[in-house]
């Protein structure tokens, strides 16, 4: 059984990528922490439907160094760019702010709208866990938004769904192996009960 045990958490490894380079990672800021709505069914709640008066800023957790490139993605909801709402996303640069760029999206709709390159000198900022704040409604045009996650990814790693409260793929491999090495463990128990 232990061996059946240990094969089942090396295909768990394999498929969530716990065993690959450590270099593609993805480091994801999404509710209830800060003001990220945790679930589609809230984003035109408060306190997370925001606008002008209301920015913030987070921190992503460390993602060690040795990656060649990164980005930062952040899932908005109702973003009416076009329109001319203007949502700034900045990041924190050895003690300095530095512009990103706006969130672009349309009207009503979940979106990730631009994936942010970040340069090299941003690496050391990502490797002790990187800073980032948004300007909302920075035209103060009265214009009002909901954010779902941030995704800082290095190497090309996947983004995860842009709806918040959407299992990434990741969890639900490892919930799939769960469920698999519990099934396991009681048919262990239930065949050596009945050979006893």
């Amino acid at each position: 059984m232990f061996k059946t045990t240990m094969i089942l958490l090396a295909g768990v490894v394999a498929v969530t990528g716990l065993g690959s380079a450590a270099q593609a990672s993805t480091d994801t800021v999404q509710g209830p922490s800060g003001y990220f709505v945790p679930t589609d069914a809230q984003k035109n709640d408060s306190p997370y439907y925001r606008d002008g008066s209301q920015d913030w800023s987070w921190t992503h957790g460390a993602i060690a160094s040795g990656f060649t490139i990164a980005s930062l993605s952040v899932s908005a909801y109702d973003v009416d760019f076009s329109s001319g709402e203007t949502d700034n996303i900045y990041a924190l640069d050895s003690g300095t702010w530095i512009l990103l760029g706006a969130l672009t999206g349309s009207d009503s709709t979940w979106e990730y709208g631009n994936a942010f390159a970040l340069g090299a000198n941003f690496f050391d900022d990502i490797a002790t866990g990187l800073q980032v704040k948004v300007d909302i409604d920075a035209n103060n045009g009265g214009w009002i938004v909901s954010l779902g996650k941030s995704v800082l990814t290095t190497d090309g790693s996947d983004l995860p769904p842009v709806v918040p409260g959407v299992p990434e793929p990741a969890s639900w491999a490892l919930m799939i192996a769960g469920f698999g090495l519990v099934g396991a463990a009681a048919r262990r128990r239930r065949n050596s009960a009945v050979a006893a």
